[in-house]
């Protein structure tokens, strides 16, 4: 599932595809639940025209202000990307929705599980609100965390994929969190003392700094089509590679009917 660093690097993407500054002409929406708001006529007539100002990344969500005051908000659900491509080229599989440009080419949203979700808002807060402190802003402390961790009482994995607690973290990067700090992910979070909450804080950091970094990399070495999905953390997600910290056996478990992938010898259940 795109998460923080795939949104990022989605965000960048499109950046050097020169999309700010460009105008949609109507797009094609082919599945219609993916528009949560408005209709979906409302939707098209209201995309239709309109220049991208800027581009935007609030957790795991794209913003896009246009030039009327309106905001394009767009979600990848599980499995969604978008790509840039010249109108006149034989579109991928699964392409849901087309964006047309001003300048020839097309913004394609590709979704396979249909999952992802578009809204049309005067405040993209309507899309975004009970958001955490985005995790790669100076703002976001280890304070802030400690704050936030606070007379909780929920598993420390179940916390960190609360996306009103810390923005953009899910199943992939709040296991490396916890793994490269040595949290159990059954550990309650109000339990983590002060060392823990630091080193938890360093390893949010670190997991997804890391990752943003590898798609930079990725970005520069591939252009003009890098990859959307790579695979930067060191947890193992899966039982037959060994712990790269300490060559144990990893295991997977479930927390609150997420699978979370461990080491039980780096990070000792209390």
């Amino acid at each position: 599932m795109p998460e923080l660093p795939e949104v990022e690097n989605t965000r960048q993407y499109l950046l050097r595809s020169g999309l700010v500054g460009r105008r949609f002409s109507a797009p094609d929406i082919t599945w219609s639940k993916t528009v949560r708001e408005p209709s979906v006529g409302e939707f098209i007539e209201g995309v239709a025209g309109r220049r991208v100002a800027d581009l935007r990344r609030r957790g795991k969500y794209l913003i896009a202000p246009l030039d009327d005051e309106q905001f394009l908000v767009l979600h990848l659900g599980m499995t969604g990307s978008l790509r840039i491509h010249d109108a006149r080229r034989e579109p991928p599989p699964m392409v849901r929705h087309t964006f047309p440009l001003d300048d020839g080419r097309e913004m394609r949203f590709i979704d396979p599980r249909k999952f992802g979700h578009l809204w049309l808002l005067p405040d993209p807060s309507g899309a975004t609100r009970k958001m955490g402190p985005e995790p790669l802003e100076p703002t976001f402390t280890v304070a802030v965390l400690a704050e936030l961790l606070a007379g909780r009482k929920a598993p420390m994995k179940a916390i960190l994929l609360d996306q009103s607690v810390v923005a953009g973290l899910g199943n992939l990067y709040a296991d490396e969190a916890l793994f490269l700090s040595g949290i159990h992910p059954e550990r309650a979070a109000n339990d983590l003392n002060d060392d823990e909450a630091r080193a938890l804080h360093a390893a949010i950091v670190q997991a997804l700094s890391r990752s943003v970094a590898a798609y930079a990399a990725a970005r520069e070495a591939e252009w003009p089509d890098p990859p959307v999905a790579l695979s930067p953390w060191s947890i193992p997600r899966s039982s037959d590679e060994p712990c790269p910290k300490c060559s144990g056996t990893v295991a997977m478990i479930r927390v609150r009917g997420r699978s979370s992938w461990h080491c039980p010898e780096c990070q000792p259940a209390r």
